[in-house]
């Protein structure tokens, strides 16, 4: 009889492979409570509580849940938005006991702004503002210093909006803007802005070192197109840049920034080339990427040498819900306990157990399609190993082609495809109840 080699990946019949290295250990299915779909997610820590803060698209502009307990999550709280122009995009942050929420209603006017809520006690929030200097923003990030940035303002006067929280968190100060072109997402670490511009490919760096005067030292174009380049993440010695791709077929590239006068694509993943990528973040003191994918769930990247990125983990929220935009919209990677919490637009909140939390788990490669796990030697997919794989891998070896499956190539798993695989494969097939 011959042998199929398993890993430990879960399947979903309806679609695929549900998990890798990671399980879920809480869930809330928001979108279901509310009749409405779920956006943006964030966490917080405080009071020896884990938060978890997920948007919603109605009038209730976001649920505050208690995570403490992640197999027992309960909401505790609510923030309200605007009854007349409810939004589908919520983005979602939190200093110093307050809770920032952005809104970019389609629908004018938008009375929303930046709402802005006090969680000193997170069971009772209460709305104590709101930044309405523009009408509409897509996204908001707050830096480790207390600066709040807003960007996708769209016709607005400015492209970038930056705001001190420092001493006043509920009543934010506006000391400086940047004008360039519309960003639709961006992080800021050690004084700079890492900017995606979705319209356009490009992505920005921008010293913002001087609020009221930020400098734009880089514009690169990722050769994306438009739209494509929706978010980015940066290594923690800022010698990389993960940028994400919204758009069918949408992945992730890295970056090498080390010399920005020399910028250069080192890697590409794509888990498959159904849905798009949305947001990528990174877990600090790692070299873990994390991604919200879609329809292809929360995905973990293994960047410790950058130009092999290995993915090590994933879960797969979204169900039956595969369109290219369905499924996992954000992730926050940040919670001292290490739970990765996400947010999936039809299916609401997931608490995600890995590594990170759980010593019984490890972080190993990931090989997501069945036929690779099931069936090595079967290089053209069709369910027999026979001559024409042999045809396959040997025009494999000698550089002529692909075959269907490279990654079923390497027979003997030793990381390499050669002669020997050929030689393996051949014996495989000649040799009557033979095992791999």
């Amino acid at each position: 009889m011959k042998k199929l080699l398993f890993t430990s990946l879960f399947i979903n019949l309806s679609f695929g492979f549900i998990q890798c290295n990671m399980d879920v250990v809480g869930h809330i299915n928001l979108p279901e409570i509310y009749n409405t779909r779920a956006s943006d997610i964030t966490g917080f820590y405080q009071d020896e509580r884990e938060f978890a803060v997920v948007g919603l698209k109605e009038s209730i502009a976001a649920v505050i849940i208690d995570i403490t307990d992640p197999s027992n999550p309960f909401e505790v709280g609510q923030i309200d938005g605007s009854p007349s122009w409810p939004s589908g995009w919520r983005d979602i942050k939190y200093w110093n006991r307050h809770i920032y929420v952005s809104s970019d209603a389609t629908t004018f006017p938008n009375t929303d702004g930046i709402i802005i809520v006090s969680v000193d006690n997170p069971d009772n929030p209460i709305q104590v503002n709101a930044i309405t200097d523009f009408s509409r923003n897509h996204n908001i990030h707050i830096d480790s210093d207390g600066y709040l940035y807003a960007v996708g303002t769209y016709e607005e006067e400015h492209d970038i909006w930056i705001y001190e929280l420092t001493d006043h968190p509920s009543n934010p100060l506006l000391v400086g803007t940047w004008d360039g072109e519309y960003i639709h997402d961006l992080e800021v670490h050690n004084n700079k802005l890492y900017g995606a511009a979705i319209y356009s490919g490009n992505f920005y760096i921008i010293d913002v070192t001087y609020k009221y005067f930020p400098q734009t030292l880089v514009q690169f174009y990722t050769g994306g197109g438009g739209p494509s380049t929706h978010d980015c993440a940066v290594t923690y010695d800022e010698n990389y840049l993960i940028t994400a791709d919204e758009v069918g077929g949408g992945h992730i590239k890295i970056w090498d920034i080390s010399n920005y006068n020399n910028i250069n694509l080192v890697s590409e993943y794509m888990p498959s080339n159904y849905g798009s990528s949305h947001n990528v973040y990174i877990r600090p003191e790692t070299n873990l990427v994390i991604i919200s994918y879609f329809a292809l769930g929360t995905r973990i990247l293994d960047i410790s040498i950058p130009e092999n990125p290995i993915e090590v983990g994933f879960y797969d929220t979204s169900g039956d819900n595969n369109g290219t935009f369905d499924g996992n919209w954000g992730t926050y990677a940040y919670l001292p306990s290490g739970y990765i919490i996400s947010s999936d637009r039809d299916n609401g909140l997931y608490i995600l157990d890995s590594p990170l939390t759980n010593a019984s788990l490890e972080w190993n490669e990931c090989i997501d399609d069945p036929l690779c796990n099931t069936n090595l030697g079967d290089v053209n997919g069709d369910g027999l190993i026979n001559i024409l794989d042999v045809v396959q891998v040997a025009n494999y070896v000698l550089g002529i082609s692909t075959p269907s499956y490279e990654c079923a190539t390497d027979f003997n798993q030793d990381e390499q495809v050669n002669i020997l695989d050929l030689v393996l494969i051949t014996n495989y097939i000649l040799t009557p109840n033979s095992t791999s």
